[in-house]
């Protein structure tokens, strides 16, 4: 019979966890969570990358939010910082 780890015992083995050389148990299900991870990021920086374009353009905030279906504020506390260069 298996012994059950406690909780303590649990948390230390996944912060120890390597996901580079886990063993993954059903390899088809991890390589589409990766892929989709992938993708998610490659479209993060492309969102990003068209917002600042858009910014250097002048384009007001609130038409950015609509296209991003978000109000003007949330539009710009997202991302204004990343958007803009740092003031000095």
């Amino acid at each position: 019979m298996t012994k059950r780890l406690t909780d303590e015992e649990a948390i230390a083995r996944l912060e120890n966890l390597d996901p580079a050389t886990a063993i993954a148990h059903d390899q088809p299900d991890v390589a589409a969570i990766a892929a989709a991870v992938a993708a998610r990021d490659a479209a993060d920086e492309q969102l990003l990358a068209a917002v600042r374009d858009a910014r250097a353009r002048h384009v007001p905030w609130v038409l950015i939010a609509s296209a991003l279906g978000v109000t003007h504020q949330a539009a710009r506390q997202k991302y204004k910082q990343l958007t803009e260069p740092a003031r000095t």
